[in-house]
């Protein structure tokens, strides 16, 4: 009738919104055939502020992201403004990467938290689900950007969510997800939790201000209990003081402490430090950090992986073993033109080393470790180091000290000072350490050789170092020919440069891939060559 008289877009205009006819036939089918007594029944879109229909609006919590209203019907649907700036929110100066203030992610989550709990009428606990972080939103450092949030009700237990900002016109989904009363209840914490190893990494002076870009109120990670390439434990602060809106503001949170979710989150990155990751997605969030100030420990575990993105399930457990949040099947991408190339903590080795050598050979199957101990003697650190890359199987020493893995594996280790580095997979396998020193040409001649001396400096001309590098790179590539039981003449020769550093070289059917790391804390550079073979070793 209104589209016959022309007054749709006349309505619009003035906020009453159409009910698209199949919506309308269906709602009239359904209230037709429904038993009720003497009631009259409206079925409307949105009407704006009309005179002839009031609806009854309980006020709003008082939180921060429901400041201004813009559409509210209660248990239906709100849409709500807030302003974001460096003065109402300054935890954005703690969340600056690339030069970007970012809206936090899990920001974001409190944003529609809040809008959720708003339209559900309940303080029951919120699961998240089908999140997805599409685009980040940006705030100027002088400027304001705002970001609306909106929930429709979809059942009277869920509600789908939305965020936009202004500086996309508000015509772009920056964040989505869906939340849900309730949601199932948490499971056991993972026993690998009970298992606290040695500190193998100084959050604080080894990863924020490099690997982590975080600052201030998200600077949580207190230490590491286990690190590899695909899992880490680690334990974190949680802090219920945390000013993180002006003061002119309300402080309230609906989800607990964002720096803490935050940082549990982040502590992924140690486990693929070689370049940053964002998450853009996670399929579902279970329980909740609300009103708990102590200690956190998180786990994560992989999933999956494939290209640059990067599957994980991360616990975050109380100090009393208590299982408080989960977020299952956490998406993080790999940003390009984000990579750290050091200088490199040791703690960060086995992770960086063991991504690597699977980016360089996909489908190989090796497992790479790093010790670091000034107690223990090479052999113990060894043994300590090579039991890592084989998980549970145990190390056997031959007669004459060799060392093989109980489970078939090929194991060797190298050491340098008091670090060892072990690899495993299936033979033929090989690994070395030497720390880079300065030597004069003709004392490198004498010791590799001519021909194997002119390799090094085409090494050094194709990667733009120095010629002590490139001989480095020569002298631990032939020991980890030694160790794989090739002969004194296996040939050795150039294969490329990778754009991470990386050089590869051959030997026949073996490869072999060098690096010079810069360490920190350290004077002298450090080459790591590493020797794998059989036909999954493809460059």
């Amino acid at each position: 009738m209104g589209a016959r008289l022309g007054t749709v877009d006349e309505l619009s205009r003035r906020g009453i919104a159409p009910i698209p006819v199949e919506k309308g036939l269906h709602e009239l089918r359904r209230l037709l055939c429904r038993k009720q007594g003497n009631v009259a029944t409206a079925v409307i879109g949105r009407l704006g502020d009309v005179p002839t229909l009031q609806v009854a609006k309980p006020e709003l919590p008082f939180l921060r992201f429901l400041e201004k209203p813009r559409v509210y019907y209660p248990e239906v649907e709100l849409v709500v403004d807030a302003d974001l700036s460096t003065t109402t929110d300054p935890y954005l100066e703690d969340h600056v990467f690339r030069g970007e203030r970012l809206l936090p992610a899990v920001m974001g989550l409190e944003a529609m938290a809040q809008v959720s709990l708003a339209l559900l009428n309940t303080n029951e606990p919120l699961t998240f689900e089908q999140v997805r972080f599409e685009r980040p939103v940006v705030v100027g450092q002088n400027s304001t950007n705002t970001i609306r949030v909106a929930g429709l009700v979809r059942s009277p237990d869920c509600v789908e969510l939305v965020l936009r900002s202004s500086e996309t016109g508000f015509q772009i989904d920056h964040f989505r997800a869906v939340g849900r009363i309730g949601g199932g209840k948490l499971e056991s914490p993972p026993q690998a939790l009970g298992q606290r190893q040695d500190v193998v990494v100084d959050p604080r002076h080894d990863l924020y201000g490099g690997v982590l870009f975080h600052g201030g109120r998200f600077q949580r990670l207190h230490k590491y209990h286990e690190l590899t390439s695909q899992q880490c434990a680690a334990e974190i602060s949680a802090d219920g003081t945390t000013s993180w809106f002006s003061r002119y503001l309300p402080g309230g949170l609906v989800l607990g402490d964002p720096g803490a979710r935050d940082a549990a989150i982040h502590a992924v990155q140690a486990c693929v430090p070689q370049t940053a990751l964002l998450s853009v997605g996670v399929e579902r969030i279970k329980g909740s950090l609300t009103g708990h100030t102590g200690p956190l420990f998180v786990h994560a575990r992989e999933r999956d992986h494939f290209a640059n993105d990067f599957i994980y399930d991360v616990a975050l457990i109380d100090n009393e073993g208590r299982l408080r949040e989960c977020w299952e099947r956490l998406h993080l991408r790999a940003i390009s033109g984000a990579d750290f190339k050091g200088p490199w903590p040791r703690g960060l080795l086995t992770p960086y080393v063991e991504r690597t050598m699977w980016d360089l050979f996909p489908g190989v199957d090796l497992s790479v470790a790093f010790a670091h101990d000034q107690v223990l003697d090479r052999r113990e650190r060894s043994t300590r180091a090579m039991e890592k890359t084989l998980g549970a199987s145990a190390i056997i020493r031959q007669v004459n000290g060799k060392p093989e893995a109980g489970n078939g594996r090929g194991v060797s280790a190298s050491h340098s000072g008091d670090l060892t580095m072990a690899i495993a997979g299936h033979a033929p396998i090989g690994c070395d350490l030497e720390p880079v020193v300065a030597r004069a040409p003709t004392i490198w001649r004498d010791l590799l050789g001519i021909e194997r001396f002119k390799l090094a400096e085409i090494i050094s001309r194709e990667a733009q170092e120095s010629l002590d590098e490139a001989a480095t790179r020569v002298w631990t590539s032939i020991e980890c020919l030694k160790k794989a039981g090739a002969g004194l003449t296996a040939p050795l020769v150039f294969t490329k440069v990778k754009s991470n550093g990386w050089v590869l070289l051959s030997s026949g059917e073996l490869k072999i891939a060098s690096s010079v790391v810069r360490m920190k804390d350290e004077p002298e550079n450090l080459a790591i060559a590493l020797l794998t073979g059989g036909e999954h070793a493809r460059v």
